[in-house]
């Protein structure tokens, strides 16, 4: 099984892991805005309207970066 690959400025990411004190839910997709050294990531969710909804400081082990480049088939 491949690693999976350290999350970029605006990237799709989905939560594992939500902290208690944040607005997101396990299973939320965002988008990261910044990264933050050493290991975390903001994270911008919008609501179905398209407005931003929070932001949250995600600690990149917690987010999987979503893969949404073409694989060539055949």
């Amino acid at each position: 099984m491949t690693q999976p690959r350290q999350p970029e400025l605006l990237d799709l990411v989905a939560v594992l892991s939500a902290p208690a004190d944040s607005d997101v839910e396990v299973g939320d997709v965002g988008t990261i805005v910044e990264l933050l050294p050493p290991d975390a990531a903001e994270v911008e969710f919008l609501d179905r309207s398209g407005r931003t909804r929070c932001l949250a400081t995600l600690r990149v082990e917690d987010v999987l970066v979503l893969n949404r480049q073409r694989t060539p088939v055949g």
